[in-house]
């Protein structure tokens, strides 16, 4: 078995070339297709995710955790996989039906049909993807190699043949290639792992994952409304032009979500096996350690955010994308409600069989999401959707601490330590001038996100944190 630092170094790896191509490809896409061309492909984004949603019905969550307990078991551990695999082919299949209906009923979709067929794509390519199976068996390895050869070659054919506002058709196969399209490798790669041969397909039980992969979907379905089905809504009510600038803002912070959510994706395989082993103290060992990290990488983000947030809109999406400004703004706390959440839900309830807890959280965010964007969308647009969003992700987070608090295998004072609320005032402190004496943007960010990262760094060495103390380990070590 792999070692944690180094799946999640791996796994880190991965997260942050995630994060620097969209750095590199959103800008160039942005000012070139503008808030309407990248509203639009948003829009049918956002339909093809939920019908992604319910072909997955909650199978890629669910089996992680089946996959991680029978690590040690190769039998039972292939049998499963297979059995999912058919469960998901099947799936899709019905997937395939309802785009076709939406393509050829919806007005608004079928005059750009061609653009949501080739959208379309993605509910094959996650379906043979099983990228699941990798992350049950922690090999993050092949994910991370494999992620960063296909991105590198997205990003060139985006700068290749994405020239003008019309060249959205070729901006979405691009897209569904370099998301997606790479799972066409995990699947031939999994004869690395299961020899179909000795498979016993008269004895696969296929329906027996159905129910409590169901569960997972309720969840999965429940969350998506707040997260969709706004740019849905402001498609619908406010027009192409607001679900881009919607885009712009949250997708700024969903790169530094992305970072903290790796995480998760490391721990949530590792800790299931620990609790089927009976290894208490193991679980609540890595899942403090999470919880700190959690809080120690999401302060000094919405703090950066918050200072910077008019440059880096501006920098990375053009000048079309200053109505984007607030909403990044309304959107950088969502950083740690997100963050919390995920790890409070997905890597303690969920393993503890406790997804029902999970589930009634989400459903209070949900429903207040939908009630507020039906209220606010109409007087106030893209930033109503942000406030929306806003209230939902804090919401969850009160009902999972309300509700989920007996079975946290920690005490909140241990993983919530000053030090770090005190080292991101420093860096706020010390960064802010930056945004005054600096006019030129690009150099704003060049000058505050670096030094942001020092200073925040040297406060939490000052206060001999030890999660900076693992950190110089591992660069002491490689060095």
């Amino acid at each position: 078995m792999a070692s944690i630092k180094g799946n999640i170094i791996l796994n880190g790896i991965n997260t942050v070339t995630g994060i620097i191509f969209p750095m590199i490809t959103f800008p160039y896409a942005a000012r070139v297709l503008l808030p309407e061309g990248i509203g639009t492909i948003n829009f049918f984004s956002s339909i093809i995710n939920y019908i992604v949603l319910l072909t997955n019905l909650g199978i890629p969550l669910y089996a992680v955790k089946e996959v991680a307990k029978f690590q040690n078991d190769k039998i039972l551990r292939d049998k499963n996989t297979v059995e999912i695999i058919i469960l998901s082919t099947i799936l899709c299949l019905f997937g395939y039906i309802i785009v076709w209906v939406l393509a050829e009923l919806v007005p608004d979709i079928h005059k750009q049909s061609t653009l949501f067929f080739v959208l379309s794509l993605t509910i094959i390519f996650n379906t043979i993807g099983v990228n699941w199976f990798y992350q049950g068996v922690e090999d993050f390895k092949f994910i991370t190699i494999r992620s960063i050869v296909i991105r590198t070659i997205g990003a060139l054919c985006l700068f290749l043949f994405v020239k003008t506002s019309s060249d959205l058709l070729i901006y979405g196969l691009i897209t569904v290639g370099s998301t997606v399209g790479n799972n066409f490798i995990n699947f031939i790669h999994l004869k690395k792992y299961i020899d179909w041969k000795v498979i016993k397909y008269h004895d696969l039980q296929i329906l027996r994952h159905v129910n409590p992969a169901f569960h997972i979907f309720i969840l999965n379905l429940i969350t998506s409304l707040y997260i969709h089905l706004n740019s849905i809504m402001l498609g619908f009510m406010q027009g192409d032009e607001e679900v881009g600038y919607f885009t712009a803002g949250t997708r700024i912070t969903h790169i530094g979500l992305a970072l903290i959510s790796s995480i998760g994706i490391v721990l949530l395989p590792r800790g299931t096996n620990l609790l089927q082993n009976g290894d208490l103290k193991g679980f609540e060992s890595i899942i403090s350690k999470s919880v700190r990290l959690t809080i120690a990488l999401s302060f000094p983000m919405i703090m950066g955010l918050m200072i910077l947030g008019t440059p880096v809109t501006l920098v990375f999406c053009g000048p079309n994308y200053a109505d984007s400004i607030p909403i990044l703004y309304l959107n950088a706390p969502v950083i740690l409600f997100i963050s919390l959440t995920n790890v409070m839900g997905i890597q303690v309830l969920y393993p503890k069989n406790k997804v029902n807890l999970v589930i009634l959280s989400v459903t209070g965010g949900a429903i207040g999401n939908i009630i507020l964007n039906i209220i606010l969308i109409p007087a106030y647009g893209a930033t109503g959707a942000a406030i929306s969003t806003l209230f939902a992700e804090f919401s969850v987070l009160l009902f999972q601490i309300i509700l989920g608090n007996s079975y946290y295998p920690f005490k909140w004072k241990a993983v919530f330590p000053s030090r770090y609320i005190i080292a991101t005032i420093v860096m706020g402190i010390v960064i802010l001038p930056i945004h005054y004496i600096v006019r030129d943007f690009i150099l704003q960010l060049l000058i505050g996100i670096p030094f942001g990262v020092l200073i925040y760094g040297v406060c939490l060495l000052f206060f001999k944190d030890d999660i900076m103390g693992e950190i110089q380990k591992i660069f002491i070590k490689k060095h």
